[in-house]
Parts: structure tokens; C-alpha cells; sequence
């Protein structure tokens, strides 16, 4: 989680012991099991659920239940298992510092792993006895699959990327389960339609400007600070990010041509120097600009609220993220 001067650690040490839990209302084998408690025991920021729960007591005025955890956990759940699936498709070798699943076992566990999470993540939903958690959550998991769809097709190089659709891939791949997290977080807290749908852009915004400053930190950070692979990964499978598409413009024109020719007619140039021309393209600080303007409307909205000791956690989380 970005640095916050607020303490969330009881919420994160719940979340942790909700989901060591898992193991015993899981409906799979024993080596099934095993596997997923080893997936979910890795760690992670816990930011999805963190921000279900908080947005569950900010409207509903309650301490969290047993209800709220299973939503939660739901969400953190979906999102461990499309990190199996996208470590596949990008054929990242790190995720969380150490070995991605898929190498550590195989292509054929990662991906029957990842169908076995899903439907246990909509196993916790069914708790909450609350049919619209159950379709927020199935709505995601469409748009997350559509996310894949998306990417790859960009990833042919037939055209540059425009902006607007690199928004929208965000939205898909990134957004979608903050979206989720902060609707179903006020949905299980007796919410009205208005509520849910000021909630929908927050998770909307707050999506953005955390894949926008991911996107930033896997350019200027080393594996080892990350403890992924970043943006080498990114690099090399040619993924036209926000930052690319920036940089496209804001480039000379020496440059310019490389990233064309790179991205666009899969010319081979060293990653290195692709890293490079990014880096000094002048990209990054506008899209820390970008950031902080979704971080301002994303805490615009929570304003629309009552104070409360919840709402000044989600302001600060989100605040956290700006550089």
C-alpha cells in the first residue's frame, strides 16, 4: 500500500486472518486447497478490500461483520486469481518477490487455479445474501476477461493506441475491481442509488490514478523494489501504456521513430534503450499530473459525505497515492 500516515494495519491483520480462514470453508481437495491458502498467504497490499470495508462502514455507520469480510475477501480473492492469469499472458517471472506461479508449478495450475478462485470468490458473495453483491462481482469478472481481449489486441501493432482506449483498458483491467470494491462496500451498507453511483466514479478514479502511478514506479523502480518484474515486462511485450502514448508525443523525433517502429512495426531494439527514451521523454511528469487530477476527484466525491473517521481513511489512501 502507498504511505499513509493513518494506521491500517487492524484492518489489514483482519483481512489477513479472514482469509487464512478460507481454508476450511473451501469445497476443493485438499491439494487444491493447499494451493490457494499458499497463493493468498503471499501477501499484498490489500487495498481492494481494505477499501469495501471502509466504504461499508462510511455509509452504514456499523463496525465491520461478518457480512462485510466475506464481500471483501471476495474482491481480494478475484483479484489474486487474475494475477495468475495475467502473469501467463505477460509472462512476468516475479510477482510479490518470488517466483510467479505459473513458473513455480505450471501454465495448466495457474489457470485451473484461477477458475477455481473465481468460483470461490462468488462462494463468499452468496454470504452476504445480497443478489446486487453477487452481480457486481459477475460484472467484473466479465469486464476483467474483456480486459485480456483488449490488450492483445493492441499488442499486434496494426495501429497506435488511442488515448481514450488506453483509458478505457485501464478502466477494464484496473478499475473494474476498485469500482466493485466501492460499490459493494456501500450496497451491504443499506445505500441509496445516489450513493452507489458517487461510489462507482470514486472506484472509477481511484482506479486510474493507481495504475497511472504503478505505471510510473515500474518505470523508474528496479524488480527488487517491486517485487515484480515492471516494466521490462510491459517493454517487452510491446504494451502500448498511457506513458507510451504520452511519450509518442512528447519525444524528438530520432526517438519518436524508434518507438514506432518498435511498438508499431515490431522492429527490434534493446529494452534498455526503449526504457531510456521513455524515461527522458518527459512522459512522466504529465502523467503525475494525470494522477494527481484523478486523485482530486476521486476525494472530490468522498467530500459528498458525512465526516467520519471511515471517510478520512478512504481521503487519505487515496491521497497517498499522489507523488
Amino acid at each position: 500500500m502507498p504511505k499513509s500516515s493513518l494506521d491500517f494495519s487492524e484492518e489489514v491483520n483482519q483481512i489477513n486472518s479472514y482469509l487464512s480462514n478460507l481454508r476450511d470453508q473451501s469445497p476443493y481437495d485438499e491439494e487444491i486447497t493447499e494451493l490457494i491458502d499458499h497463493i493468498l498467504r503471499k501477501g499484498g497490499k490489500r487495498i481492494r478490500p481494505l477499501i469495501c470495508l471502509l466504504s461499508f462502514e462510511m455509509i452504514s455507520k456499523q463496525e465491520r461483520n461478518d457480512i462485510s469480510y466475506a464481500a471483501a475477501c471476495a474482491l481480494e480473492v478475484i483479484h489474486n486469481a487474475t494475477l495468475l492469469v495475467d502473469d501467463v499472458f505477460d509472462k512476468d517471472i516475479f510477482r510479490r518477490k518470488e517466483k510467479s506461479f505459473y513458473l513455480e508449478f505450471s501454465t495448466f495450475a495457474a489457470i485451473s487455479l484461477s477458475y477455481s478462485m473465481s468460483s470461490l470468490a462468488l462462494s463468499l458473495a452468496t454470504k452476504t445474501q445480497v443478489l446486487e453483491v453477487v452481480d457486481e462481482l459477475l460484472k467484473a469478472l466479465h469486464t476483467l476477461s474483456t480486459s485480456l481481449f483488449l490488450e492483445e489486441k493492441f499488442r499486434k501493432g496494426e495501429r497506435k493506441m488511442l488515448k481514450d482506449e488506453a483509458i478505457k483498458l485501464i478502466d477494464r483491467k484496473t478499475s473494474c475491481l476498485f469500482e466493485a470494491a466501492s460499490v459493494i462496500g456501500v450496497i451491504i451498507g443499506d445505500s441509496t442509488k445516489e450513493d452507489r453511483e458517487l461510489m462507482k466514479n470514486f472506484g472509477i478514479y481511484f482506479g486510474r490514478a493507481f495504475q497511472l502511478r504503478d505505471d510510473i514506479l515500474s518505470l523508474l523502480s528496479s524488480e527488487e523494489e517491486l517485487g515484480k518484474s515492471g516494466v521490462w515486462t510491459d517493454i517487452t511485450n510491446r504494451i502500448q501504456t498511457f506513458l507510451v502514448l504520452k511519450a509518442f508525443e512528447t519525444t524528438e523525433n530520432s526517438d519518436r521513430e524508434i518507438l514506432e517502429k518498435y511498438y508499431l512495426e515490431k522492429e527490434d531494439f534493446s529494452p534498455t534503450k526503449i526504457k531510456d527514451i521513455l524515461i527522458k521523454s518527459g512522459s512522466i511528469d504529465s502523467l503525475k499530473t494525470k494522477v494527481s487530477l484523478y486523485v482530486e476527484k476521486a476525494i472530490s466525491i468522498l467530500k459528498k459525505f458525512p465526516q467520519s473517521i471511515p471517510r478520512a481513511k478512504l481521503i487519505e489512501i487515496t491521497k497517498s497515492l499522489k507523488f
